[in-house]
């Protein structure tokens, strides 16, 4: 689903949370202050999150095969947002069937193989640490 097929009333909405979103991160407050100050639901902020991501990752392109999901190209996602660029999987004959490590970081799950690069971990956990 893309934001844009989403009716103009969710996409009001959507926008709202994704500022009230920005401005609880840029405050350099916890999430729980913030949004007691804001007179703002803390479940309704993570609920919020929670559905940003969703559809986020649901715009990833996934591989024909629907076995992992690759990057194709860079994604565009909204200011102070963590920003994806493209990995080349370029020369990569052999695939492991399964990952060496697997990341459960909140609602973010991260496999890791054996030939993950030392740049493209420290690119993985600077973008889940912003999460």
């Amino acid at each position: 689903m893309d934001i844009s097929t989403l009716t103009p009333d969710k996409q009001v909405k959507f926008q709202y949370w994704l500022d009230v979103i920005r401005q609880c991160r840029a405050s350099g407050l916890t999430n729980q202050v913030w949004c007691e100050q804001h007179d703002i639901s803390l479940k309704s902020y993570y609920y919020w999150i929670a559905k940003i991501r969703k559809l986020a990752l649901e715009e990833l392109p996934r591989k024909r095969n629907g076995s992992r999901p690759v990057m194709e190209q860079t994604a565009l996602l909204p200011d102070g947002a963590p920003e994806f660029t493209e990995v080349s999987l370029h020369g990569r004959q052999d695939f492991s069937a399964a990952p060496a490590a697997v990341l459960h970081i909140g609602t973010v799950t991260v496999e890791l193989f054996e030939d993950t690069s030392c740049e493209l971990l420290e690119a993985i956990m600077k973008a889940v640490r912003s999460c």
